[in-house]
């Protein structure tokens, strides 16, 4: 077989849901920690940036997964076990100037499976890279995937496929207490399957404009307009657009605490079906990302949105609904721990209910300096609503590794 089918002094890297608007960020598969570890990271808003010099640090290392339902079957013969051996390599980089800085990580990894007698090769890339001064800051973020693993409601399918996501940003201060951003998310999905490239291959973009208000109490209010775009490849599914409108804060509530928080109304509409007419839609929305440092050693992201988002296969859009919590323990230098949970509900353009969820947990020793041990448990299920015929899986994970950092 062969692969499967202040004022914000410091803010996030990139928006969490803002640059996986597809919920890639939830997959419950090996590339988990990286993806936590890009998307949850601190920049500060402004210059002069601290200067670093040029780091490069390397990981390789094997894994062993072994999966009670690879396909997330319901039952009967599609429900199969397997044990699947990875052996991968990581790359990162950073480097600062003053007023410029970038940032990179990939990660690579071959899944040989056992009694599938298949094998899938994986890619992740990401780099941001940000130019800055005391008023003004232009960054612009990409994260590149060639994966094959489920991930959410939205990658619910074992299948190949490409995800390219590219984030530009631009902000600007007019005066004191007020500043612009515009941004933007262009995204191209792509399969190897022929099947999933006719059904659901896309290309997808928005478009925002933000207005701050910096208050005199370490955080923003903010209002946002925003447009977004749905364009399926395939003539069988209706193209689909939209508009945002949302109002919200974004900064410190505490030394510790820091929320960004956007709320309103968004909408959407068709193209018109072959059989003719189409389908309008309109409901409240947004996003709220929040980092908790509750001590030195450990901190708490929690990360919930609502909004549309590509399906495909004749189905133009879907309300997705997600929701996750991630807390990390750093209990001594060498020994460190996280748990994640998620879950995501969503409602189709043609009337399908879907859910999804997941738990995890991580555990990491370094037994010398540069010698790392992992050990790791996920249950994940769901279930699919279409005129009241449901179908449901379940599906539990456990994996260890080591791997030799430089």
């Amino acid at each position: 077989m062969g692969k499967f089918g202040k004022g914000a002094v410091a803010a996030a890297a990139m928006s969490f849901f803002a640059l996986v608007p597809s919920r890639e960020a939830a997959a419950q598969d090996f590339g988990q920690s990286w993806i936590d570890r890009i998307t949850h990271e601190l920049e500060q808003e402004r210059g002069p940036l601290t200067p670093k010099p040029l780091d490069l640090r390397a990981t390789a290392g094997v894994n062993y997964v072994y999966d009670n339902n690879i396909f997330l079957a319901d039952s009967g013969p599609g429900k199969k076990k397997d044990s699947i051996v990875i052996p991968f390599v990581q790359l990162d980089l950073n480097y600062a100037e003053p007023r410029f800085d970038i940032e990179a990580s990939f990660l690579g990894d071959y899944k040989r499976y056992f009694k599938e007698s298949a094998s899938d090769d994986e890619e992740r890339f990401f780099v941001r890279a940000r130019q800055t001064s005391a008023r003004w800051n232009f960054e612009i973020s990409e994260i590149f995937q060639h994966v094959s693993d489920p991930a959410g409601l939205v990658f619910l399918n074992r299948v190949a496929r490409i995800v390219s996501t590219t984030v530009p940003k631009i902000a600007f201060d007019i005066g004191r207490s007020w500043a612009i951003e515009v941004g933007g998310n262009i995204q191209i999905v792509r399969y190897e399957d022929p099947g999933f490239s006719a059904a659901q291959e896309n290309n997808n973009f928005s478009i925002d404009a933000r207005a701050i208000y910096r208050t005199p109490w370490a955080f923003d209010l903010q209002a946002q307009f925003g447009y977004y775009n749905i364009n399926y490849l395939a003539g069988g599914t209706p193209d689909a657009f939209g508009y945002y409108y949302r109002g919200g804060f974004r900064g410190n509530i505490t030394e510790r605490l820091t929320l960004e928080a956007l709320v309103g109304y968004q909408s959407i509409e068709t193209d018109f079906f072959a059989g003719g007419g189409d389908i309008n839609d309109g409901t409240a929305g947004g996003m709220a990302n929040l980092r908790y440092e509750i001590t030195e050693n450990l901190n708490l992201f929690f990360d919930v949105a609502r909004q549309y988002t590509f399906w495909g296969a004749g189905d133009p859009f879907q309300l997705l609904d997600t929701a996750s919590v991630y807390l990390r323990y750093q209990a001594t230098e060498v020994f460190w721990g996280a748990i994640r949970a998620a879950y995501e509900h969503a409602h189709t353009a043609l009337g399908v209910s879907r859910k999804y969820y997941a738990g995890s947990i991580n555990l990491n020793y370094r037994f010398l300096r540069n010698l790392v041990a992992d050990l790791g448990a996920t249950y994940r299920g769901g279930d699919t609503d279409n005129a009241g015929g449901k179908v449901k899986f379940s599906d539990i994970i456990i994996s260890g590794g080591v791997a030799i950092t430089w």
